[in-house]
């Protein structure tokens, strides 16, 4: 049973605990992910205190020689006690571990040790919370003359419990805020435990950028459930998933060079015409033709072939070919092209091959007419139901030229995976189709993916064959290599994406192959840690 409301699901928990937080309302940062793991939170108010504690300030704040966030981590699993600065302390902090995180408690301890009402409590609430000196000087004075006539502690624990607390202003958080937060946060998680690919639909299609919608397209295959790019079968305007396959559809009005306009002629032809079934010259005499109401733009078309949009069950060219003879068809004048298109009708599409067609336009018999005022020879194609076609006689050899081109192309048309996945992620954020990866001979000593080892399927040494996706280079502050330069690296391959660790000597002895972009064989453990994560070894060139 979906229940939003149901606090104790396992599955939700779990996927907060593993930091797969990627959408989740205020974990989906890196930042978010990797401290979701270290508390691993288990209740409404533990996931409470782990979003108040990941705020800059709390980050900040250095206690007993570390973060406030890593106080309470280690406080938290055990590895540390917890500690506090008078034994009254522990019924208003013990939820916490000693770790003064919100504004409530310091109102609470306030009660506690100098007799505060509500009144006088919500001052000192303001002045953390607004940081109003003069007001805090005031709310001091009372704290210690109260902490005096309830006798709970003496006034130097009281002066050191309030400078404590002063100091908070700089990081302390609502807990109603932090519970209210928590709430939604768990909602959101659960929506993604539960309801993955509805999930997923939604935030793919509110993804503020192309990066956005690579991280979510990304995180989904990590979830299993794959995005597919644009087709002639699938040409939806925004992001649709399909319940019966558990994939997503990529909506091609997220497509560079696709505009709302474009979008909508093909919705109304759609309405008409059976688009599925088309051939390639289906597509590139209607939406490259000469009628306004279906033809699009240069820039358009060219996208919707790089991506994939115009192949479908009848259309299985290389987009590299359709590429070409598509440059070549535009090439061609206005007159040219409904000639051929009213050939095209005429024959009921009856050759597969555009060069057949220009040919065909130019073999009827001809006569020569002068045109009176430029004083040149026409060719003037004998009439029939597909028009007339007339062009300057100087015109011919440049046609047939194009036809021999068709014929034989000055290069290859045939489709590379490393140009496939080049063309998509400029176009559409993403490579859906195959992977940077795929077209290499090396790609087969990988042993396995980056999905297995996100998996936590994989242990000790394992090769995989990726592309960097992004580099974050990290000092390290202890250890033997303090002041080093270690790497946290994210790789990509067709399966998904994986965070690898580069250590700072086998990070310097690799360096020079490992930049985003680049193709590369990562040799690597498995973490030991985390169990979905990889310690790079040796990287290699594909």
């Amino acid at each position: 049973m979906f229940d939003i409301n149901d606090f104790e699901d396992k599955e939700t928990w779990d996927l907060i605990s593993e930091g797969r937080t990627k959408g989740v309302f205020q974990l989906e940062s890196q930042l978010g992910s990797s401290w979701s793991k270290k508390v691993k939170p288990r209740s409404i108010t533990e996931l409470s205190a782990l979003i108040s504690l990941i705020r800059p300030g709390c980050l900040k704040a250095i206690m007993d020689g570390k973060s406030m966030t890593q106080t309470y981590v280690d406080r938290k699993s055990g590895k540390e006690p917890s500690k506090y600065h008078h034994p009254s302390l522990e019924s208003t902090l013990s939820e916490t571990y000693g770790v003064l995180v919100y504004q409530e408690q310091s109102m609470m301890i306030a009660k506690v040790l100098s007799g505060f009402d509500l009144k006088e409590a919500d001052n000192l609430r303001k002045a953390i919370g607004k940081k109003k000196a003069k007001l805090m000087l005031e709310v001091k004075k009372r704290f210690i003359s109260g902490a005096g006539e309830q006798g709970v502690v003496s006034e130097e624990i009281a002066e050191e419990i309030f400078s404590w607390i002063e100091k908070s202003s700089r990081y302390a958080f609502n807990k109603s805020h932090g519970i209210a937060y928590a709430v939604n946060t768990y909602q959101s998680a659960y929506c993604k435990a539960h309801r993955p690919l509805k999930f997923f639909e939604v935030y793919l299609n509110h993804a503020k950028d192309s990066s956005d919608i690579k991280e979510f397209v990304m995180d989904a295959k990590n979830h299993g459930i794959e995005v597919y790019p644009p087709s002639l079968s699938r040409l939806f305007p925004d992001f649709t998933m399909d319940k019966n396959k558990n994939i997503i559809c990529f909506g091609i009005s997220k497509a560079k060079n696709v505009s709302t306009a474009d979008v909508q002629i093909i919705e109304k032809l759609g309405k008409t015409r059976d688009i599925e079934s088309f051939t390639w010259l289906d597509c590139l005499f209607t939406f490259g033709g000469v009628n306004q109401g279906e033809k699009l733009g240069k820039r358009t078309i060219e996208s919707l072939i790089s991506i994939g949009a115009f192949n479908g069950k009848n259309n299985k060219m290389h987009r590299n070919k359709m590429l070409y003879e598509y440059s070549v068809w535009n090439s061609l004048s206005a007159s040219v092209k409904k000639h051929i298109i009213g050939l095209y009708k005429f024959y009921s599409g009856a050759f597969d091959d555009l060069h057949a067609w220009i040919s065909l336009a130019l073999d009827y018999k001809y006569t020569s007419s002068k045109n009176k005022e430029s004083q040149e020879y026409n060719y003037v194609a004998k009439e029939c139901d597909g028009g007339r076609l007339i062009v300057q006689l100087k015109k011919v050899p440049e046609l047939l030229d194009l036809v021999e081109s068709l014929k034989a192309p000055p290069y290859s048309t045939d489709d590379h995976p490393w140009t496939i996945a080049n063309l998509e992620n400029r176009l559409i954020g993403c490579s859906l189709t195959c992977s940077a990866v795929d077209g290499s001979n090396k790609a087969s000593l990988a042993k396995n993916m980056c999905r297995d080892i996100q998996n936590s399927t994989i242990i000790g040494k394992t090769t995989i064959a990726v592309s960097i996706a992004s580099i974050r280079e990290y000092e390290t502050k202890k250890g033997k290599n303090v002041g080093s330069i270690m790497a946290f690296l994210s790789v990509e391959d067709s399966s998904g994406t994986l965070d690898v660790t580069a250590f700072p000597e086998d990070y310097n002895k690799n360096k020079s192959l490992l930049s985003e972009g680049n193709t590369v064989l990562i040799h690597g453990t498995v973490s030991s840690r985390d169990g979905n994560s990889l310690v790079l070894n040796k990287v290699s060139q594909i």
